[in-house]
């Protein structure tokens, strides 16, 4: 080493007198002499510049996680040499030095250079160094006396690595310097296994930031336990949906916080994941009623935790009602009239919505009794809360109480081992339309009756009353005075139900919104299809006066049903009489003379369904378009009226 001292010193005098680089040294010295002559450094020089306190403030709090993590490092790797006259320095990527640990004598004489906190030590500034050459060379470098361009750094010795974050980006340096006699290649191996540690522990805490931040950005709650089932980490989501703090929680078992005996003896004895449960948690003074998710943790074939995830059962529901279409479409806006009668129903029904109270809604099949209702829930304060349909006649008699109700696990056979929630838990905070409420079997009546007095419904199989908060708007198209004195319905549900009453008349009794609701279907029909202005189908005058001749006993859904049947029947742009279903040609004569004879709507209907069916080529989904049914609508009346769709086929073929 000596030697090589020597050498270097020789070469150095000779490049600062002549200019000549001496064969033997370094490529990266050689490189940064000739640029430091270059930048007009002075050979003579080597004191550093430092830092404001202001602008050195900065760059220290800039630097604060790399300075966290590299102090305790570097005090661990200097712990190795203490004593050996070394001193180690951390710099930051644009070559100041933020962080210095070493040896007092070391520490000394480098100040008299400005080696301190706040210097900048590129090769601009004070020459050819190890830091310099680290950083713009992006590798580790050893330098030992006069490799360095400044006279006054020919007593040292100093070896740097660049710290690099996660994306190989250099973010500072690592430094190790002493006496030029006491390098050693071994001093460049400390630097750099320092400085990979650095880098490890950076990554490793930046991961950590990123788990904390996954952790607590999930919007569902999440504790993680040990293979003990104790609390061992909690997110901010689940300490407010149990009104807990941190410090009560951890260290909690599972047992104290979960209400289930069933669900937790699952957990404990779990080897495979489970999801979507339901359970109630302990909060502070509250049960929580929650649906659960837990999956173990295995690490070599052993379960070393488990991870609960959990979420309030209400917005749960309210999730799965938004998925599952359970909200109301249409609004006033909707309802199509020029009658003045109607207008006054619709002022009607906005007072109404503005309440809470319950509303009975009375009209003919087709008339539009849930295209109110859902208007006057978007008109109601409930508007953001969900609007769950019910069709009392559709449900199997022995199912209604659980439909409408929901059951506990195990509350009958064939019944959803978890339990499933009713349609009014699923209507909380919003709004269940009864329709057909005419239909609800006797024995049900008294029970609708007991939630509409207290808000409260108990689940099929269960003994907890679960408060609620729904709005009930129920409709019929039976007379239900009538019903009641026939001992049919309950006189007292009646009148629950009937605090405000909105009767819609039929189609025949307002000839005048026959044309305009037509004209409508049609441009709609026209819009629907894409079709170009000049390509758009209009009503003739002799299918318009069919129209207006005939009575609709279907009220509204069999006027649309007739308009789409025709629109894509026509194949010109003019929708002739021709078109008209033939139950509707033969009847309309017999209706003049009869105003009073109505044509049964399921006949109608199926026919509609039919027709169709045979248009759409067997498509069902096209054909509920057609007929502005949902698909779940089709299919069930495909199902009422044992339609087959592949004999319709085979008919259309066999024509």
């Amino acid at each position: 080493m000596k030697d090589f001292i020597s050498f270097m010193e020789r070469a150095w005098w000779r490049y600062v007198n002549e200019g000549v680089i001496t064969e033997g040294v370094k490529e990266e010295v050689r490189e940064s002499w000739e640029l430091c002559k270059f930048y007009g450094v002075d050979p003579f020089g080597g004191v550093g510049e430092i830092l404001d306190e202001d602008n050195m403030k900065i760059r220290l709090r800039q630097n604060e996680d790399l300075i966290s993590v590299a102090h305790p490092i570097m005090e661990n790797v200097y712990k190795q040499v203490t004593g050996s006259g070394f001193l180690f320095v951390l710099v930051d990527r644009d070559g100041y030095l933020i962080d210095r640990i070493g040896d007092d004598s070391i520490m000394g004489e480098t100040r008299k250079l400005n080696f301190v906190e706040g210097a900048l030590w590129t090769e601009e500034a004070v020459g050819t160094n190890a830091i310099a050459l680290a950083l713009r060379l992006n590798k580790p470098i050893q330098l030992v006396g006069a490799e360095h361009y400044c006279i006054t750094h020919h007593i040292a010795t100093c070896s740097a690595a660049p710290i690099h974050d996660e994306n190989g980006n250099i973010i500072g340096c690592l430094d190790m310097t002493g006496l030029k006699e006491d390098a050693h290649p071994h001093n460049l191996g400390i630097v750099l296994a320092g400085a990979c540690s650095i880098e490890k522990q950076l990554a490793l805490i930046k991961s950590h930031k990123l788990i904390d931040a996954t952790f607590d950005s999930i919007h569902e709650g999440m504790l993680i336990m040990d293979h003990n089932f104790v609390v061992q980490r909690v997110n901010e989501i689940a300490l407010k949906i149990l009104n807990i703090s941190k410090k009560e929680i951890i260290g909690m078992h599972i047992q104290s916080i979960l209400e289930d005996v069933d669900i937790i003896e699952d957990i404990l004895s779990q080897t495979e994941p489970y999801y979507d449960v339901e359970c109630v948690f302990y909060g502070r003074n509250q049960k929580i009623p929650c649906r659960i998710n837990a999956v173990p943790i295995v690490a070599n074939r052993k379960i070393i935790g488990t991870v609960i995830t959990f979420r309030e059962e209400k917005y749960v529901r309210n999730v799965v009602n938004k998925l599952a279409g359970f909200k109301a479409s249409y609004t006033f806006e909707d309802i199509i009239t020029n009658d003045e009668n109607m207008k006054k129903i619709i002022e009607t029904a906005k007072k109404a919505a503005r309440s809470d109270c319950n509303i009975l809604i009375e009209g003919e099949s087709g008339t539009g009794k849930e295209l109110f209702a859902q208007a006057i829930h978007n008109y109601s304060k409930r508007s953001k809360g969900p609007f769950i349909a019910v069709n009392c006649a559709s449900i199997p008699r022995e199912l209604v109480e659980s439909e409408l109700f929901g059951y506990e696990r195990g509350a009958f056979t064939g019944a959803n081992k978890e339990g499933k929630p009713g349609k009014f838990e699923l209507a909380d905070n919003g709004t269940i339309f009864l329709d057909e409420i005419g239909e609800l079997p006797y024995e049900v009546q008294s029970k609708l009756l007991r939630v509409l007095d207290n808000h409260k419904i108990v689940r099929v199989g269960g003994t907890e009353e679960k408060k609620l908060n729904v709005r009930v708007i129920a409709a019929t198209n039976r007379n239900l005075s009538e019903e009641v004195n026939k001992k049919n319905f309950r006189n007292d549900l009646y009148y629950r139900i009937n605090v405000i009453k909105i009767n819609i008349p039929p189609l025949r009794e307002r000839k005048g919104d026959v044309e305009l609701l037509a004209k409508v279907f049609v441009e709609r029909l026209n819009r629907y299809n894409a079709l170009s202005v000049s390509d758009y189908k209009v009503l003739s005058e002799s299918f318009i006066e069919r129209l207006m001749n005939y009575n609709w006993p279907g009220n509204v859904r069999e006027l649309q049903n007739v308009i789409d049947r025709a629109y894509y029947l026509t194949e010109g742009k003019v929708i002739i009489e021709e078109y008209f279903p033939e139950n509707i040609s033969e009847n309309s004569n017999a209706q003049q003379e009869n105003n009073t004879t109505v044509f049964p709507i399921e006949v109608i209907e199926e026919k509609n369904i039919r027709e169709a069916l045979k248009i759409a080529k067997g498509n069902i989904l096209k054909a509920a378009e057609m007929l502005n049914l949902s698909r779940a609508t089709i299919y069930r009346k495909i199902k009422k009226y044992n339609i087959s769709v592949k004999e319709l086929l085979s008919q259309i073929e066999t024509k």
